[in-house]
């Protein structure tokens, strides 16, 4: 066996329904392994589970849950459980640009459960399984910004550098056992959360890397036993060459203005009908 199926025979994807973690799906099922699909959105999981069986005759099995809550990470432990899983890529995750002390408490704790503390619970859980079993492989997907604070999105680059901390971590920690850990920070990838954070498009600095590309590079990080990768040549060219306050400066401008157009956005939106 090779690529990803060596791993297997079991994958399982958390936000599966969209951008990185659909594309990782596909790449899964593509190299032979069956796939178990975990998010909140029941349709697109199925539609998709659907797809890749006709596409590629592996099994799928999909999991509708909100890794936002407390216990989510334990009922997708849980659904697995009866599953010979050897691949793990935990990539659900969530945000918005704002500024910190214009966001409610309570929902900043609950994208910290899901950028972080999901990331734990599943890297713990399915690392005792990988161990156990002598063979497996974790995916965490952290992203560029976790290398240092972004204003206007402090919460989120705080806890997604938990992710590559980990990640890192157990890249040496797990080897001796059998696992492979590679932690993926992406930047400026072509999935829906360009256009959900309100970016402008026509204004980033570079142009997105496709999906594709940048699970192709960071598969091959992970069975070339590499501890991190930012996909996109140029990207890390760019973050390698720009001093730290100069990037922590731009980004949190361009942020700051997608926050602006996201709330013009809002305030543009038509009200919904009179409860």
């Amino acid at each position: 066996m090779t690529g990803l199926s060596a791993y297997g025979p079991w994958a399982v994807v958390t936000g599966a329904s969209s951008g990185i973690g659909q594309a990782f799906a596909e790449r899964c099922a593509a190299d032979g392994l069956n796939v178990l699909l975990a998010a909140r959105s029941t349709d697109r999981l199925e539609d998709l589970g659907r797809t890749l069986t006709r596409a590629h005759g592996v099994e799928h099995r999909v999991v509708t849950v909100d890794l936002g809550r407390a216990n989510g990470a334990t009922d997708l432990l849980a659904a697995s459980a009866d599953l010979d899983v050897g691949l793990l890529v935990s990539n659900a995750g969530g945000g918005h640009p704002g500024r910190f002390l214009d966001q409610d408490l309570p929902d900043l704790h609950r994208r910290l459960v899901l950028n972080t503390t999901t990331h734990l619970d599943l890297a713990h859980g399915f690392g005792r399984r990988f161990v156990e079993r002598g063979r497996g492989a974790m995916v965490l997907v952290s992203a560029l910004g976790a290398v240092h604070g972004l204003p206007n999105m402090a919460h989120e680059s705080a806890a997604k550098s938990y992710v590559r901390n980990l990640g890192e971590a157990l890249h040496h920690e797990l080897r001796p056992a059998g696992v492979d850990v590679t932690v993926m920070l992406p930047g400026n990838v072509d999935t829906p959360i360009i256009d959900r954070f309100g970016l402008d498009r026509a204004r980033l600095p570079i142009r997105p890397l496709p999906v594709a590309t940048a699970i192709r590079q960071t598969v091959h990080a992970l069975l070339s036993g590499r501890a991190a990768i930012v996909p996109d040549r140029r990207l890390r060219t760019v973050a390698r060459l720009t001093p730290r306050r100069v990037s922590i400066r731009a980004n949190g401008r361009m942020l700051g203005e997608a926050a602006a157009a996201l709330a013009a956005r809002r305030a543009d939106a038509p009200a919904g009908p009179p409860r």
